[in-house]
């Protein structure tokens, strides 16, 4: 009969306890892939336009219009004399803070499931 009343009080068993553990670890892990995907599209557009890739090309044009949706509002926010200067400042700013994010917001979920 105890055992009938502990699973009723919501009491857990011990392998629902590693189950949620290991959810919260697969949703951090999902965390900083999906942000160093983002960082590396930001990356990956600074160094086509610093070596002065074909602004035309498919790959050129997809990657430039994704990373001008991830610049998290800093895109244009530097304004150096140097063009290249300018964008590695506006897409390299918001790609470390993309990495740093999902560092942070990972731990963070990696503890919720402790």
């Amino acid at each position: 009969m105890s055992s009938d009343t502990d699973t009723d009080r919501g009491e857990s068993r011990p392998g629902s306890r590693a189950w949620v553990g290991s959810s919260f670890g697969a949703l951090a892990s999902l965390v900083r892939i999906v942000t160093v995907v983002f960082a590396a599209v930001l990356v990956l557009h600074v160094v086509l336009t610093v070596a002065s890739a074909n602004p035309r090309n498919g790959v050129a044009m997809v990657l430039a219009a994704a990373a001008d949706r991830l610049t998290l509002g800093l895109g244009d926010l530097f304004a150096p004399s140097s063009p290249s200067l300018g964008v590695i400042l506006d897409y390299g700013v918001p790609a470390v803070i993309w990495l740093i994010a999902g560092v942070v917001v990972a731990r963070l979920i990696t503890a919720l499931g402790r």
